[in-house]
């Protein structure tokens, strides 16, 4: 199926590609914004479509080959070598103190516990006293030298064990997390590093941490899968467990880059090691519940990932080392986060429609039987794939809205990695509602593409309909952004267990 899938997208590119060129070139149609215009599209067509091929295959590996990857990984031979590292940075001490308690509860007696404190924003002295109360080992720096990489391995070079988790402050493990982990890594002693999924435990306060998990539904639970077949997966920060002489063989953790997981699972790529995924549910966490909290999140991995690019092409892309298959997994996962500069070009669409440009084809039945059925394979493949894993509807909406929300944030990422600009480092819990000014690209798009449906519907034609019914479409997909960036509610998950009487 996803074969099929796949070589029908190309057909279909090809076709719209062919279309346009024999347009241009032999019937000289259009005029220079017209060749613009439909160059872009084509561009941002098959930039998505080799996304779609990547996703079709991660999804047909995550159905077929996925399962015996992990038959062997419960295995009865835990040994207490391990150590949990829990980085914080200026958290909400409530929530670190509810946490510590809750790693040491169920993960006390598996491994030693070393909270790396880097706050310099909050007081520091309840989370020193619960450590000293549950006996974990407390750092604290006096600087912030290679932020949460340099946390990690400052404490690393000291450390005389097998196997090392990291679990982020905001992430609550369950009792067989450390068990489970470490047997698998003892089975498979090829792997350098096993990845647990992040769940995300909030997502009843609001519909921010929903449109979140949504997104990490759709990574954990099919693409994640794929990778871990074909050994191109990457750490992804927390929830995961390595094995320290992995570590070693790549001076531990990259301090160069923002996104310390995926560069550092490069550089054990690049050196032998692979990672192993296991979709178990060991680890629940928090969604950010404030618009400014999923920004800063999105944004830091946005920056890190794209300032990776040029190591992914010339450490994998352009080397023979990796298969074709692998090859297409990290193109499509280094390249994106380009998405933004390339989508743009389908919302403004339906408005250059309106202006008289339009993408240069032979005529518009070929158009219609070009990009149509490529983009109802893509968006049937996409909802179907989904559904079958188990996610509910509105997850298949909070995905693509999400793309809606970002775009901008994506072209801002773009150029900020291409001029080398850093930004300072912040989490995903800080922060509050963005000023509604920060949605402009948002509420104009949305604006745009109201006019034009309507515009498109009154002067009916083949075209137009097309471009209409595409305008409506994603006029849809933005209507999340009216109601994300407001105060969300308490999520059970953080209400106390025993409340006062009066």
């Amino acid at each position: 199926m996803a074969n099929i899938l796949s070589v029908l997208s190309i057909i279909f590119i090809i076709a719209g590609i062919i279309s346009s060129l024999y347009a241009a070139i032999i019937l000289k149609h259009g005029n220079l914004e017209e060749y613009i215009f439909t160059f872009w599209f084509w561009l941002a067509t098959v930039f998505f479509g080799i996304q779609s091929i990547s996703y079709f295959i991660s999804f047909r590996r995550s159905v077929y080959k996925y399962p015996d990857t992990i038959n062997s990984a419960y295995l009865p031979s835990l040994r207490n070598r391990v150590a949990i590292l829990v980085p914080i940075f200026n958290e909400d001490i409530n929530m670190c103190i509810d946490n510590l308690l809750a790693i040491h509860t169920n993960a006390g007696n598996y491994a030693d516990i070393y909270v790396l404190d880097d706050s310099n924003k909050v007081d520091t002295e309840p989370i020193k006293e619960i450590c000293q109360k549950l006996n974990l080992h407390y750092i604290h720096r006096n600087n912030r030298s290679g932020y949460k990489a340099g946390a990690l391995n400052n404490v690393l070079r000291t450390l005389n064990v097998e196997y090392v988790a990291v679990i982020d402050i905001d992430q609550t493990p369950a009792p067989d997390f450390v068990r489970e982990t470490v047997a698998l890594l003892d089975s498979h002693p090829e792997a350098g590093f096993v990845q647990v999924p992040q769940v995300y435990a909030n997502t009843d306060s609001g519909v921010l941490p929903e449109l979140a998990q949504a997104q990490q539904f759709l990574f954990y639970e099919i693409l994640t899968e794929g990778k871990s077949v074909t050994g191109s997966l990457f750490s992804c920060g927390t929830n995961v467990i390595y094995r320290l002489n992995a570590l070693k063989s790549v001076n531990y953790f990259d301090e160069t880059n923002i996104v310390e997981d995926i560069a550092t699972s490069l550089n054990l790529i690049a050196r032998g090691w692979h990672g192993l995924y296991y979709n178990k549910k060991l680890v629940f966490g928090r969604a950010p519940t404030t618009m400014q909290g999923y920004v800063n999140q999105q944004s830091r991995w946005m920056l890190g990932s794209l300032s990776l690019v040029p190591k992914v092409f010339k450490n994998i892309i352009f080397s023979k080392k990796y298969s074709l298959v692998e090859r297409i997994d990290w193109f499509a996962a280094a390249t994106w986060y380009f998405f933004g500069f390339f989508y743009i070009v389908f919302l403004i669409a339906p408005f250059l429609d309106v202006l008289g440009i339009k993408v240069l084809t032979v005529n518009s039945i070929i158009y219609f039987f070009a990009w149509l059925p490529y983009t109802i394979i893509v968006m049937f493949s996409f909802f179907y794939s989904n559904v079958s894993k188990g996610a509910p509807f509105r997850y298949l909406l909070y995905n693509m809205g999400a793309n809606m929300l970002m775009f901008s944030l994506s072209i801002q990422s773009v150029i900020y990695a291409i001029l080398r600009k850093k930004k300072p480092f912040t989490t995903a819990r800080t922060g509050g509602t963005m000023p509604w000014r920060w949605f402009w690209p948002q509420f104009t798009m949305m604006f745009l593409l109201g006019f034009s449906s309507v515009y498109l519907i009154i002067h009916f034609s083949l075209y137009n309909a097309i471009t209409a019914f595409w305008a409506v479409f994603q006029f849809i997909l933005f209507i999340p952004v009216i109601f994300i960036n407001r105060p969300v509610k308490q999520s059970e998950m953080d209400m106390p267990v025993f409340k006062n009487a009066n």
